[in-house]
């Protein structure tokens, strides 16, 4: 874990990169099934399994690669296209059951995943007593509650891109169901005290987990730091567009700023392969977040 560590221009740069690349990931998906759905939507459920399998394959092959930088890069990637797999399989099951929209615009598949949420706890928790977890809050529980036997994580980690493919569906997920929790009329709503609790506070934790983030300055941790940093920050994008505050350009095609965020993935995407190329022999950091 990066404690204490000075903030420079170095870390400054790796970390705006790494939250302009994880951004654009989950606004690019979003573009996509959009597009989709709007253009071909007979293709949906072939390009659904076509995900599945190229997101298998890419995560098998992060253990050819030694440096934790190319393994998190690729495990996210990874995550995202399996994470495609997921949300159209809960689109197919919501068409088969014959689930609608709701009044307030909640998406089928969303509200099938709202009732994953034991699912999400069972794991979860199979997660809070498992030794080799590194997640932060999972430690803060662990240290908070007393879990633990013994050391809670120790050794060195060989293969980050499985665990970033997995944070990358675990933090996507856990903010899913929270998101369509809150908005449910029968649970809380969309205009609920929960909903407002929720705002601000993703949008108070951003700032500190970008903070933390400045201590990590080089890709890898910084790409794996970012993913739950831009998640959290994603809730409020999404609530401001519940509230009617803000129109996603992903939803409703406005292609000027779809294609700034489409060039700033880009560009951040290149900054990122460079850097990680430039690094003949990446050296596995021992200590990390996740």
């Amino acid at each position: 874990m990066a404690l204490n560590k000075p903030i420079t221009l170095k870390s400054i740069f790796y970390t705006a990169v790494s939250l302009v690349w994880i951004f654009g990931l989950s606004a690019i998906g979003h573009i996509v099934m959009v597009l989709i759905e709007k253009y071909n939507p007979a293709i949906k459920y072939d390009f659904a399994w076509g995900c599945a399998i190229v997101g298998l394959v890419v995560l098998y092959l992060t253990r050819f690669f030694s440096s934790d930088g190319w393994q998190s890069f690729i495990g996210c990637l990874a995550g995202l296209s399996v994470w495609f797999a997921w949300e159209y399989s809960l689109m197919y099951g919501a068409s088969r059951l014959g689930v609608t929209y709701t009044w307030n615009g909640s998406y089928p598949e969303y509200r099938m995943m709202t009732w994953t949420y034991m699912m999400f706890v069972m794991v979860f928790t199979y997660l809070l007593f498992q030794e080799s977890v590194r997640c932060n809050f999972i430690f803060f529980l662990r240290r908070t509650f007393r879990l633990m036997r013994g050391p809670v994580a120790t050794g060195k980690v060989y293969n980050y891109g499985p665990r970033t493919f997995f944070e990358y569906i675990m933090v996507t997920w856990c903010f899913y169901i929270l998101l369509m929790l809150a908005y449910d009329e029968e649970l809380l709503g969309v205009y609920s005290w929960f909903t407002y609790l929720l705002f601000f506070t993703s949008f108070s934790v951003f700032f500190y987990l970008t903070y933390k983030l400045l201590g990590y300055d080089r890709f890898g941790a910084n790409l794996r730091y970012a993913i739950p940093t831009v998640t959290i920050l994603w809730n409020d994008v999404e609530i401001l567009a519940k509230w009617g505050m803000l129109k996603e350009p992903w939803v409703h095609i406005n292609w000027p700023i779809m294609s700034v965020i489409i060039g700033g993935f880009a560009i951040s995407t290149w900054l990122i392969v460079r850097d990680l190329r430039k690094r003949k022999l990446g050296m596995i950091e021992t200590h990390d977040i996740t």
